[in-house]
């Protein structure tokens, strides 16, 4: 047997212990608030790497919500792949104006970004700005 069989056969012992055959559902929007931090990060990061217009209401209460800043992170790097919907941009662009985004830097500028709400130049300024008053504080 080979080191590389050896090591395949690891990862594929490892990828099917602790699976259960039950299958998981999705919360709805109304329970999604009741689950824990680390599911709710698990159910953003599903629904939002889809980019399914119907999945943009979790995605706004993460951003716009949700108590741990993890699950917002997660929102925010994926909301670009909604930009399709009506309320994607407006609500950003809504957070930007009001300064609240700023606490969730560098995901929030990255968001912008990627949307075209702000350029790459405006983005790495923001970056560049970050950093220093980063260092001002020591």
């Amino acid at each position: 047997m080979s080191i590389f069989s050896k090591v395949l056969g690891k990862i594929k012992s490892k990828q099917m212990h602790g699976q259960t055959k039950a299958k998981k559902s999705l919360p709805t929007i109304d329970e999604f608030p009741h689950l824990n931090a680390t599911d709710r990060m698990g159910v953003i990061m599903i629904l939002g790497d889809s980019g399914k217009l119907e999945y943009f209401p979790f995605l706004k209460y993460a951003i716009l919500t949700d108590t741990d800043q993890n699950v917002k992170f997660a929102a925010l790097k994926r909301i670009h792949l909604f930009k399709d919907h009506p309320e994607t941009i407006l609500m950003l662009t809504e957070l930007k104006n009001d300064g609240l985004g700023q606490t969730y830097e560098p995901y929030f500028s990255m968001a912008l970004s990627r949307l075209g709400v702000i350029s790459i130049k405006e983005f790495e300024d923001s970056l560049v700005h970050k950093q220093a008053n980063y260092f001002r504080a020591f």
